[in-house]
C-alpha cells in the first residue's frame, strides 16, 4: 500500500528532524546518510525514497529554515503600524537576530551554510532575491511618501547596495569570527547612515 502525501511529508519532515539533531552535534560534514537512518530507525535505502542524498537534506534543512524565517518577518511587516522605514529596519534586524540565535544554539549548523554558498542549489539566491525585492518595497514606498532622495527607477539597485552592505552579518560562516554581542548595534549603525545617505541624495 503506497502512502499518502502527508504520510510522506511526515516521513520528509521526520528525517529533517533527525538530521537536525546529528548535523547539531557531530557537524554536517561527519554526518552520513547511515547515521541519519539508523535514528530514524529505517534502512539507508528506504531514505533514499524520500531525499536523494546527505546534501538534498541539508537543502531541505536550509529550505525550511529560510522558510520559517521569511514567514516570521512577513507577519512583523504586516503591521499597518509600521512605516516603511520601520519595517526595513525590521527586515535586516530580524533577520540578523534569527541567524545569531540560530548560530548560538547550534554553532556546527554552520557547515551547512558552508555547503549551500559551496553549492548551486539557488536557496541562497532565491532568499538574497527575496530580500532585496521587499528592501525596494519599502524603498519605493519612501520615494513615494517623498521621505526618501532616490528615484523609483533606482530603487532596487539602492536595495542591493544595502543588502550588500549588511551581508557580512547575515551569513553564518562570517558569524564565528565576530563578537556577536556588537552586532545589533553594528548593523543599526549602518542602517542608519545608508538610510540618512537616501535621504539627503542629490
Amino acid at each position: 500500500m503506497s502512502e499518502s502525501p502527508d504520510q510522506r511529508d511526515a516521513t520528509r519532515c521526520a528525517i529533517m528532524h533527525h538530521a537536525v539533531e546529528l548535523f547539531s552535534h557531530y557537524g554536517y560534514s561527519k554526518t552520513n546518510i547511515g547515521d541519519i537512518a539508523k535514528a530514524c530507525n529505517m534502512s539507508a535505502g528506504n531514505l533514499y525514497r524520500y531525499f536523494k542524498n546527505k546534501q538534498g537534506i541539508g537543502e531541505a534543512v536550509v529550505q525550511d529554515y529560510m522558510n520559517t524565517v521569511e514567514a516570521s518577518i512577513n507577519v512583523e511587516m504586516a503591521d499597518s503600524a509600521l512605516g516603511w522605514e520601520d519595517r526595513l529596519r525590521q527586515l535586516i534586524i530580524l533577520s540578523v537576530e534569527s541567524l545569531i540565535c540560530q548560530y548560538r544554539q547550534t554553532p556546527r549548523m554552520v557547515e551547512l551554510s558552508d555547503m549551500i554558498c559551496e553549492g548551486n542549489s539557488g536557496i541562497l539566491a532565491r532568499h538574497i532575491e527575496w530580500k532585496r525585492a521587499v528592501i525596494s518595497a519599502q524603498l519605493n514606498e519612501g520615494v513615494r511618501l517623498g521621505e526618501l532622495s532616490i528615484s523609483a527607477e533606482n530603487t532596487d539597485i539602492a536595495a542591493g547596495i544595502l543588502l550588500d552592505s549588511v551581508r557580512a552579518f547575515l551569513l553564518p560562516n562570517n558569524l564565528k569570527q565576530t563578537d556577536l554581542d556588537t552586532v545589533p548595534e553594528r548593523v543599526t549603525g549602518i542602517l542608519d547612515y545608508m538610510i540618512a545617505g537616501m535621504k539627503h541624495a542629490r
